[in-house]
């Protein structure tokens, strides 16, 4: 299972808000929206759609004017093979608009673990429903103490704070477990489990959970059992 490595830019912003990240090439297109949302930081509210060529992939609801395959049904592989210039697009939140690049910067790479992963990236993700890149530009403008009516809005409903440089990766890491397990490699070592404490086990209802309901039942399996192993 070959990996792919990836270059997600967050369109129109300034710095560019990206990512950088490694995935397995046989990852779909609706797994990787969800990695996408992880790794930039959305809160997965919106609808999305990937263009690449002209054709669109997303979920198909009866608002949309164009066809729309299901992003389930189709295969980053096939989409990196052919994007032109190596590149496709894909959209978060048709009210805000979110463009982002996705650059196909190497494929066919040998597999790695742990995988999907972050490489590197920079910026702070924009918070969910601000009016796009103008309000993202507001945002930070008053961030960084400027007069800025709107942006100071924005900001006050952040609580007063917001840090436009700040990139979590402990946090990224965290959130890309669940992708790592379901696409768990040969040679991946067994994650070792927080001890817990022992609970009574409650012999009647373990016997009952076998289908055993007496003591007549219970030896017959044990004699099966004692037999098979002579």
């Amino acid at each position: 299972m070959p990996d792919i490595r990836l270059r997600i830019e967050l369109l129109d912003t300034d710095p560019l808000v990206w990512r950088r990240v490694v995935v397995p090439e046989k990852i779909n297109l609706h797994r990787l929206h969800e990695l996408i949302q992880d790794v930039m930081g959305w809160a997965d509210c919106h609808l999305f759609e990937f263009e690449c060529n002209g054709r669109y992939y997303g979920e198909p609801d009866e608002w949309s004017d164009r066809p729309i395959a299901l992003a389930r049904n189709a295969k980053l592989k096939s989409l990196a093979a052919r994007a032109k210039d190596g590149s496709f697009h894909y959209l978060y939140d048709f009210g805000d608009g979110w463009e982002h690049r996705i650059v196909v910067e190497a494929a066919g790479l040998e597999e790695t673990n742990p995988c999907p992963r972050l490489i590197d990236g920079a910026m702070a993700c924009p918070p969910e429903d601000i009016g796009g890149t103008g309000g993202y530009a507001a945002l930070k403008a008053a961030a960084s103490g400027e007069k800025d009516e709107y942006g100071q809005e924005l900001l006050e409903a952040l609580g007063g704070e917001f840090d436009p440089e700040a990139l979590d990766e402990a946090e990224i890491a965290d959130m890309l477990e669940p992708f790592q397990a379901g696409f768990r490699r040969q040679g991946d070592a067994p994650r070792k489990l927080r001890p817990t404490q022992a609970q009574p086990l409650d012999m009647d209802e373990s016997l009952k959970a076998q289908g055993i309901n007496s003591i007549e039942e219970l030896m017959q399996v044990l004699q099966g059992e004692i037999d098979k192993n002579r």
